[in-house]
């Protein structure tokens, strides 16, 4: 299925989001298979339950009710999880080879966009003022190149109150210690440098170590990693990321947002205790 044309408006090399405009993908093939809570078996993050609630509503609840969000495309099982989805309007794209292949198959659905939202299954506890706050930094973020990915960054600070618990790895930049966040903002004319994206599979596979994740990019840009950023706290994240844009000519661009919902992907007991907890204190809609 082709997707209908875009309607992002741009100025210059940029894409300026405008109300119902943008397109979202749902990663929704990653398996848990921690035992979260008693009884519990492995299974799709997506379908994680909470209240009897699976996942992907949450995230899919926000996105509809986010400004500018028009089209939605799920990538996973259409058979597994369009029953737990219990939406016929949402579309599917297949799984591809790792979290990566993942986005691509994604974005390959909106190949003809400028600029597409991709949102994880466990987000439980992402909203539509959250997302919206997101694609709004992204838009405004400067960058010098022509095509560019935005990565979510949360700062250490934003960590307070029933998020103080919560243990992320984080990156000492010089000027604020982040972790990374699980929205993103990608333009799809990244499809067209096949040379970075296995590179990046490799660096996303080790994202929850953000050393690791740095190495994964080459010798040069893991270096200045390891002795800007994690050992002198010379480098701010935007001198990191700059570096790293230059070996793969695209611009990686970090979004800094003060949401820690959008770093508690649920990976861990404590996190499904915690995200549970928070959601039953969450006012109900009607």
């Amino acid at each position: 299925m082709s997707a209908p044309s875009g309607a992002l408006q741009q100025t210059g090399a940029r894409w300026d989001p405008q109300p119902g405009s943008m397109d979202a993908i749902v990663l929704a093939g990653g398996i848990n298979r921690i035992a979260l809570y008693e009884g519990y078996e492995p299974g799709y993050k997506a379908l994680l339950p909470y209240a009897g609630t699976p996942s992907i509503r949450f995230t899919l609840e926000a996105l509809r009710g986010s400004q500018y969000v028009r089209d939605v495309c799920v990538v996973g099982s259409q058979e597994t999880l369009a029953e737990a989805i219990g939406d016929s309007t949402i579309t599917f794209a297949p799984e591809g080879e790792g979290l990566l292949g993942s986005v691509v198959s994604g974005l390959e659905f909106f190949r003809d966009r400028q600029a597409v939202l991709v949102a994880t299954a466990d987000l439980p506890l992402v909203t539509a003022a959250i997302i919206d706050e997101f694609v709004e930094n992204s838009a405004a973020a400067p960058t010098e190149f022509g095509a560019n990915a935005y990565l979510a960054a949360i700062p250490k600070e934003a960590f307070t109150g029933a998020f103080a618990s919560v243990r992320k790895d984080m990156s000492p930049f010089r000027g604020g210690t982040l972790c990374h966040g699980n929205l993103a903002v990608v333009e799809p004319r990244l499809l067209a440098n096949a040379a970075a994206t296995e590179r990046l599979n490799t660096m996303y596979a080790a994202r929850k170590n953000a050393l690791k994740s740095a190495l994964a990019l080459g010798v040069g840009v893991g270096l200045a990693y390891v002795v800007g950023v994690h050992f002198l706290h010379l480098l701010t994240a935007r001198q990191m990321a700059h570096i790293a844009s230059r070996r793969f000519q695209f611009g990686i661009v970090p979004v800094v947002v003060s949401r820690p919902e959008l770093a508690l992907d649920v990976d861990e007991p404590e996190d499904y205790r915690l995200v549970s907890e928070l959601l039953r204190q969450r006012p109900q809609t009607t």
